[in-house]
């Protein structure tokens, strides 16, 4: 057993107040198929599956995973695409009482690695023949040790195939097994991936019930219910999608995954399947904008949730006007997603304001100043938060996770205010994370790939705002004398070192020299406002 990193009598006052129960997703999942076995749970490309199939396939595969040998409490990573495979996954995993760890599709050899090394993992589950480098396909087959489980049809040497394994029989002792297996309420059942200081991955705790208090307070903001069908249009690994996955356990509803992005793949789907709910990042939003939606019949459609990243308010009311429904804004991190937001049923201009919705149900928030004194509404300081549908920790990271959480408080690193009706305005990072479209960079990290190249002197990188993105990554040159270098140069050279595309800066501006705080550290801020620039060409 993993026990959570909260206390007794915090896991005490949320089943006192009701925030959290004692059922988890697996006993939901079940119930489901027992009440609604004919309904369909979730679509992809592949097809669609019911309730009770969904039920039946993840009791296979746990099972199956219970004869490679894998024991309770052991660990895997996971990298695979959002769909129906992952969600069987996620469950299964679940059942079988083994920890899963999922990771983007978008990460590269050293984030593998790390979080490999981090957890431990007793099982590899992604695809052999399709990574991104010969590089990772080795790491996979000699770095690790484990069990490794192929997505793809094909055999290879020390690979199983995901099809023999969730497609076989399992002995009738495993399959009965199961229940002294799944994880308890209060067992770490999940681990999701945030960035932290170091440039690599923070790997996020998740007790079971503080996955299903989250999916009960969003599904009842954006007023789910069986009847839906919600459109999950980000990946399952990021926090826009990892929340509305953890909806799944608490309402019926029926979850489509599409082919692509593509905003006119997202509205043909959005038309041909009846979308009422969609959830999505702020760079689709704004393709979606974009897009000819009077071409388009999204009747049905009544609201689209925007999270992870600040939404472009332009963009937002584009959307809402041509599509005629709601966009509803939230606010969160992967440590605690969904920590404000806004209400299907407010108006417009509320919901569309500027400032992100008030706090859900169960959860708290405060704002401090550098003493970490509480601060009055209105004034700018760091948001904390306190909630039941948090993680309660960084995994086998016990200084990180003391450095984020105190007395139960979670410092987001986010700047902002309370106004006089309890919603809340951010206002900018007080970390330099980079948030990507919910997809986190740390500048330090590429910072230090750039240094590498022997032309550069010195470098910075920052966050530019972006309308489509949200915050994209800048570089700042300054080079050795008499040296030259060009764009293309660099991002070879960030590529050659096994740096994930999404962390590459979209720009490169060379500076003679940067500008400088008191304790000769370069003035970041400054940086983007002051500063004689020419961009290379």
């Amino acid at each position: 057993m993993q026990p959570t990193l909260l206390t007794p009598p915090e896991i005490s006052r949320y089943l006192d107040d009701g925030s959290w129960t004692k059922e988890t997703q697996a006993e939901r999942f079940a119930y489901y198929a027992a009440v609604r076995p004919s309904a369909i749970a979730c679509q992809d490309p592949t097809g669609a599956v019911t309730w009770a199939e969904l039920d039946a396939a993840t009791d296979q595969l746990a099972a199956n995973l219970v004869d490679l040998g894998l024991s309770r409490d052991s660990r895997a990573l996971v990298r695979m695409p959002s769909g129906y495979r992952e969600v069987v996954a996620r469950i299964a995993l679940k059942k079988a009482g083994i920890i899963g760890a999922f990771v983007p599709m978008q990460w590269r050899l050293r984030e593998l690695d790390y979080v490999r090394e981090r957890i431990a993992p007793e099982l590899l589950i992604m695809t052999a023949e399709d990574s991104n480098d010969e590089a990772e396909r080795e790491w996979a087959e000699t770095a690790f040790c484990g069990f490794r489980v192929d997505l793809t049809g094909n055999a290879k040497a020390g690979w199983c195939q995901w099809s023999k394994i969730a497609d076989r029989t399992p002995a009738y002792a495993n399959l009965k097994a199961l229940t002294d297996r799944t994880f308890a309420y209060d067992e770490v059942s999940l681990i999701t991936a945030s960035s932290g200081t170091s440039g690599l991955a923070k790997l996020c705790e998740w007790p079971e019930a503080a996955q299903m208090c989250i999916g009960r307070a969003i599904g009842a903001r954006l007023s789910l219910t069986a009847e839906d069908t919600v459109g999950i249009f980000s990946p399952l690994s990021g926090a826009a999608g990892v929340l509305v996955w953890l909806v799944s356990g608490t309402t019926p509803a029926k979850f489509v995954f599409p082919p692509n992005y593509h905003p006119s793949s997202l509205l043909d789907l959005t038309v041909k399947i009846g979308v009422t709910v969609a959830t999505t990042v702020p760079v689709i939003l704004a393709r979606l904008a974009q897009e000819p939606l009077a071409n388009y019949d999204l009747t049905n459609l009544r609201a689209l949730r925007i999270g992870t990243a600040a939404a472009d308010m332009d963009a937002a009311y584009l959307f809402e006007n041509g599509a005629d429904c709601r966009v509803v804004v939230a606010a969160g991190s992967m440590e605690c997603p969904g920590f404000a937001h806004a209400d299907f049923n407010e108006d417009k201009e509320t919901r569309l304001s500027g400032a992100i919705g008030l706090r859900l149900p169960g959860g708290q928030t405060k704002i401090v100043d550098g003493d970490g004194r509480e601060v009055q509404a209105g004034e700018i300081g760091e948001l904390m938060v306190s909630a039941p549908y948090a993680a309660s920790g960084y995994w086998n990271d016990d200084n990180a996770t003391q450095a984020a959480w105190s007395d139960g408080w979670f410092a987001t690193g986010d700047m902002g205010c309370l106004l006089p009706d309890g919603r809340l305005r951010l206002m900018g990072r007080l970390r330099e994370t980079i948030n990507r479209s919910g997809l986190k960079i740390l500048p330090a990290e590429v910072e230090r790939e750039l240094s590498r190249h022997p032309s550069v002197f010195e470098c910075a990188v920052v966050a530019a705002s972006d309308k489509e993105y949200g915050e994209v990554p800048w570089a700042f040159i300054q080079l050795q004398p008499d040296h030259s270098l060009s764009t293309e140069a660099l991002v070879v050279q960030l590529r050659d070192q096994g740096m994930a595309s999404y962390k590459i800066p979209v720009r490169f501006i060379a500076v003679d020299r940067f500008p400088r705080v008191a304790d000769n550290k370069i003035d970041k801020k400054r940086l983007m406002e002051t500063v004689s620039v020419s961009a290379y060409e």
